[in-house]
């Protein structure tokens, strides 16, 4: 028997969530980008139908928000901070229908949400996974008024979600089979195969995701080539190995003992709605076990899946571990103990990971923190202007650098007033055109080695290449390896970095 609506709890959860979103909005305003940010940032500058790595959701919503703000730190993630507060409310309906009986179980759900360091590194870093949750969330809201209610209009509003998602990310088109497996497993639901709305629904989903589909077919399939090598491509790295690795990732980015709670609860949610009927269980088990088992298949056939891959699969997940623990174990005394040990754990150290971002505390090898790709940009920034104001050119200068993420923060913390490229790789700059324009210019290269192919590249482009100097980054203080680039001084580009296809965009960025 669920306990009795307690009025304090969802006040005290929202007084928690308000610190804790106004911490994020100080600290989205303060943290330098991070590398894929800034190269998100750079697509927002350069706005197409489609980009190599993925689909153009990211690019749009920080292209409004910076036309509105400006080229700052905080007006490039307020709109992701924005896509998880309304994911939330999403999240909330969603489970308000699947626990009728209990009104406390949804605001205690996005207190949980919210401990996930998946979920508060969303909040923070703006990446296509942002808005990504948000339409995954908005779909599972549209299908669960179909599960729960019978209401056919849910099929609409998932096939909305569906698009939108599609165009964020294309990890969204694993939604359909999950729906599609529910439908099969559910017997009270089956009847829905021979309806339309669902077959309505998945139309109207291509149909917002078709420019993607376009700008594919004009640039032979790129990104659909990427996603294959990417996910797919053989790696020397046994099954097994990769395996764990995997599995070490979804443990860390859920918190070590909630990720043991999200796997006994939901596969004993599972196991319980064969016996019986619960067909909510099977829904919420279908749109979380298959992602997952997909990223794990993944990763033995190639190399290993990022942790946030996976990351709509704990949307319906941490919903079906919930549900199943509140209705079924709360009453156990073990149970509520390793829960509330659980819970207690992540919250520390999702607030250690909070402050650590603004002032280190946690006693991590500086190489094995991963906050070290906030730091050490702005001054990198300011190195490149100094090296431009010792080598004036009355052509001008773009900017070059190995890899397309190191580019984009060069350009983003020189204030946008430069081109980038990465002379290796052409094919991941689908969306800059017309590099006539930089042919005579100078550029400074930034490169973390001087190897004889570095070098060999670099004249290969330019009439004349001389070695500036390195630059000295520090991380918590010490010199810092991963930040320490040498600077080449690049003169006379001649202009032969042939693009993968033609349009008629302009490489350099817009001013604002």
């Amino acid at each position: 028997m669920p306990p009795r609506f307690d009025r304090g709890r969802p006040l005290s959860i929202v007084t928690f969530l308000l610190i804790l979103y106004a911490y994020r909005l100080y600290l989205i305003g303060h943290l330098e980008l991070v590398p894929d940010e800034a190269f998100y940032w750079y697509w927002a500058k350069n706005l197409s139908l489609g980009y190599v790595e993925h689909p153009p959701m990211v690019a749009y919503i920080m292209a409004l928000f910076t036309w509105v703000g400006g080229d700052s730190e905080f007006w490039v993630r307020i709109g992701g901070l924005l896509c998880t507060l309304v994911s939330q409310v999403f999240l909330y309906a969603m489970v308000r229908r699947l626990s009728r009986d209990d009104a406390n179980l949804p605001w205690e759900l996005l207190f949980i949400f919210n401990l996930t360091l998946l979920f508060s590194g969303g909040c923070i870093i703006q990446t296509p996974d942002t808005p990504l949750l948000l339409f995954w969330t908005m779909a599972l809201y549209g299908c669960t008024r179909v599960v729960t209610e019978g209401d056919s209009g849910g099929w609409y509003v998932a096939g909305i979600a569906l698009g939108l998602g599609l165009l964020s990310k294309y990890t969204m088109a694993l939604l359909v089979p999950c729906m599609f497996a529910f439908l099969l497993f559910s017997p009270a639901h089956r009847h829905w195969l021979a309806r339309k709305e669902p077959y309505l629904a998945a139309l109207l989903g291509g149909i917002i995701f078709s420019p993607v589909i376009l700008w594919n077919l004009e640039h032979e399939w790129a990104s659909v080539a990427f996603q294959l090598r990417q996910g797919f491509s053989p790696v020397g790295k046994p099954a097994v190995s990769k395996l764990l690795e995997y599995a070490g990732g979804q443990i860390g980015v859920i918190t070590p003992l909630l990720f043991v709670a999200f796997v006994f609860y939901t596969l004993w949610g599972w196991s319980s709605s064969r016996r019986g009927n619960a067909p909510e269980y099977v829904y919420l088990a279908m749109v979380s076990w298959p992602v997952l088992v997909f990223f794990g298949l993944s990763t033995v056939r190639g190399e290993v899946a990022e942790p946030n891959w996976p990351a709509p699969a704990y949307v319906g997940g941490l919903a079906l571990m919930w549900i199943v623990y509140r209705m079924h174990f709360q009453e156990t005394r073990n149970h509520r103990r390793f829960v509330r040990l659980s819970i207690g754990l992540a919250l520390i150290l999702n607030l250690l990971l909070h402050v650590h971002l603004a002032r280190p505390v946690l006693p991590l090898p500086r190489g094995m923190d991963p906050t070290w790709q906030f730091h050490g940009w702005q001054n990198l920034g300011e190195k490149i202007e100094e090296n431009i104001q010792a080598h004036p050119c009355e052509a001008g200068y773009f900017l070059v650098s190995e890899g397309p993420p190191t580019v984009a923060e060069a350009i983003f913390y020189t204030g946008n007033r430069y081109a980038g490229l990465d002379l290796t790789r052409p094919d991941r700059y689908t969306y800059l055109q017309g590099v006539e324009g930089l042919k005579g210019m100078n550029a400074i290269i930034l490169s973390l080695d001087l190897s004889e192919s570095t070098l060999q590249t670099a004249n290969d482009h330019f009439e004349e290449v001389t070695v500036l100097g390195r630059h000295r980054a520090y991380f918590r203080g010490e010199p810092f390896d991963r930040m320490a680039f040498y600077f080449l001084l690049g003169r006379g580009f001649r202009g032969n970095w042939p693009p993968p296809s033609d349009t008629s965009l302009d490489a350099r960025p817009s001013e604002g």
